[in-house]
């Protein structure tokens, strides 16, 4: 808890924060914008922007993942909600931080969705290779990158393009760089391929983050009921 507080003093009081709510009843979470307000750690604030907080459908017995960007890498926090207040503030008590490798294993889960593998071509880019393209599906998916399988082995170019179907509410493809970390061919002949992404929007790694929290609510809902 140490480190966690001297985590919240370097916050410039202020500073835009991402938050993903978790709501009752649902399994997804929202993202939304916010501003960071200090308080005496381990609390602080968040403010919002008029009707931007959904406060009636927040479930506040669970944690919130709140992403900050410090100019270098990303600090996380996981916090709990200790009270929603005039409509817009959030009063909050962290709980952990959340290291690069625990946030990609955190938001790490099996998932299977499209996926296309691509040449990287343009006209200040090119590898003097003829365009090439692999369609695969996904086994398990980060912010962070992909493990996936295909009929065909892709090229080991890098970069390549990569086009992931987001398994959403509403499904949608996003497009990012990546480079092939290892290829293995399977039994079957297939070919399974782990990529990380070199390139993506803070946009496009929020759509993965908040699908992966999705799938892994549901896993944990299964989990119960099989105990049960």
């Amino acid at each position: 808890m140490r480190s966690d507080t001297n985590i919240l003093q370097n916050i410039p009081d202020g500073k835009p924060v991402r938050i993903f709510l978790p709501l009752l009843n649902r399994p997804e979470r929202v993202r939304a914008q916010c501003l960071y307000q200090k308080s005496e750690p381990p609390k602080f604030s968040l403010l919002f922007k008029s009707g931007v907080l959904p406060v009636e459908e927040v479930d506040i017995e669970k944690p919130c993942i709140i992403s900050i960007d410090m100019g270098g890498p990303t600090v996380s926090l996981e916090a709990m909600i200790q009270k929603i207040s005039n409509q817009q503030t959030l009063a909050m008590i962290v709980q952990k931080s959340i290291s690069h490798d625990q946030m990609r294993e955190y938001f790490r889960v099996d998932a299977v969705t499209r996926v296309i593998s691509k040449s990287f071509q343009t006209e200040h880019f090119n590898n003097q290779t003829e365009p090439w393209s692999a369609e695969g599906h996904t086994v398990d998916i980060s912010g962070s990158g992909i493990l996936a399988i295909f009929n065909e082995k892709p090229q080991p170019d890098r970069p390549v393009t990569l086009e992931i179907m987001i398994p959403s509410l509403e499904p949608e493809t996003i497009k990012v760089l990546a480079h092939q970390i290892r290829v293995q061919e399977l039994h079957d002949g297939r070919f399974e391929v782990a990529y990380h992404f070199d390139d993506i929007t803070t946009e496009d790694r929020d759509k993965i983050i908040g699908c992966c929290l999705v799938i892994q609510r549901k896993m944990l809902r299964l989990k119960v009921m099989v105990k049960e």
